[in-house]
């Protein structure tokens, strides 16, 4: 899963455990701020975010064994296979964003902006690379923005760029033209199936 679709499940947890406003703020923001949050759960921070962070590690854990995202990772070529994952994760935002009208009724831009806002009352919380990304992710709006296909090239770019694998981009990106089309049946099964999961998840908000 990428930033949409944690975010979007977030939300849908939110709802799911039926929480109040102020943790489903905390479970957006730290469905981005996970990302930049290594080791053990701070259990000094508020409970929000700490319930939105174990949930994205969870989500993380369990995609990791999905099915049907492995068949999507056995589309790329041997030679990208070890990074395959990532770039399934970049795909999954793809599909959300557009199909995102099949699963919510709210408008993916007025979705986009709370979550921006989520992370903007958290931000004491993420690392100085992370203010960085978040103010980017703000101004470009960036949440709004993988239905375009720019947009997915300039993800995986930066994730090999980051993993030092940067000769792999032209690679990637046309195996990944062609294999978003392929995985789209894969994208429904395991983004339904972790929908279908998060009520048995509801112990990662108290969990110590």
């Amino acid at each position: 899963m990428n930033f949409l679709a944690h975010c979007a499940l977030a939300a849908d947890a939110s709802e799911t455990w039926n929480v109040d406003a102020h943790y489903r703020r905390g479970l957006l923001a730290g469905a981005i701020i996970a990302d930049f949050c290594k080791g053990r759960v701070n259990t000094q921070w508020p409970r929000p975010l700490q319930g939105g962070i174990r949930l994205h590690r969870r989500i993380d854990a369990v995609s990791n064994q999905h099915a049907a995202i492995r068949n999507s990772c056995q589309l790329y070529p041997k030679e990208l296979r070890r990074y395959a994952p990532i770039f399934v994760d970049i795909l999954a935002d793809y599909h959300l964003s557009h199909r995102w009208q099949d699963y919510y009724a709210e408008p993916i831009h007025s979705f986009a902006l709370q979550c921006y806002s989520a992370v903007a009352s958290y931000r004491n919380y993420l690392p100085e690379h992370g203010h960085k990304f978040a103010a980017y992710m703000q101004d470009s709006d960036l949440l709004s923005r993988y239905h375009d296909w720019t947009t997915i090239e300039s993800a995986i770019r930066s994730s090999l760029r980051r993993l030092r694998r940067i000769d792999l981009a032209d690679a990637a990106l046309s195996s990944s033209e062609v294999i978003v089309t392929q995985s789209a049946d894969d994208f429904a099964l395991y983004y339904e199936e972790f929908q279908g999961q998060l009520v048995v998840w509801r112990h990662l908000l108290n969990a110590a």
